[in-house]
């Protein structure tokens, strides 16, 4: 009788085992969800020391809609505060890109308007901006970036004047993930100092 019910037990064990493993199997043939894709070339092996940076695709990674939220401090550009709102890209010409930027903040909305030119080989960027709190300006920038797909963008305003202030203003650019990027944001007046102010996060909402 000992006997009976031991090979039952096995035969209970084993039954059990082989359902786990077929449902294992089952999971594991589950197609899966392509992930996101950044910038970093599929190079089919490990990249190298010697590997060329591929040039940045301004069209594959900016092109679409954004959403945007920072936390500024007081600065030469006026009362700090939170800021959000949507961001838009979108290409019209050959080189040249759109961007508009809806926001609203504790001084109310506002609306920030480039024109970017882009020089894929020549690894540089100009963009002129409007915002509706006051002021314009010029920036020009360098575009670096590494084999594992990261890039910066460090943009570097002409001197522009303020409420009869004379201002400066660097945006550096960081590219790191397909779907959020972050702008960072240094003001100075006059000659002085930089003053670091909150970066804007930005997040992709479709292409």
């Amino acid at each position: 009788m000992r006997s009976v019910r031991r090979v039952r037990t096995v035969r209970w064990c084993v039954g059990c085992l082989s359902a786990s493993v077929l449902t294992v199997a089952a999971h594991a043939q589950l197609p899966l969800k392509e992930p996101p894709k950044g910038l970093m070339p599929n190079l089919g092996r490990p990249t190298q020391a010697a590997d060329e940076v591929p040039l940045l695709d301004f069209d594959r990674y900016f092109i679409g809609s954004w959403t945007f939220t920072a936390d500024a401090p007081d600065s030469v550009l006026g009362p700090g505060g939170e800021v959000s709102g949507t961001a838009t890209y979108r290409k019209i010409g050959d080189g040249f890109y759109e961007a508009v930027f809806e926001g609203k903040s504790e001084r109310g909305p506002f609306t920030i308007a480039e024109t970017i030119a882009y020089h894929r080989e020549q690894k540089v960027a100009f963009r002129h901006v409007t915002d509706s709190r006051g002021y314009s300006y010029t920036q020009a920038a360098e575009v670096g970036g590494n084999i594992g797909g990261d890039y910066r963008l460090f943009f570097k305003s002409a001197p522009f004047t303020y409420q009869g202030r004379q201002v400066r203003l660097n945006h550096t650019i960081y590219l790191a993930a397909p779907l959020t990027f972050r702008i960072d944001l240094e003001v100075a007046e006059g000659t002085g100092a930089f003053m670091h102010l909150s970066p804007w996060r930005m997040r992709r909402t479709n292409r």
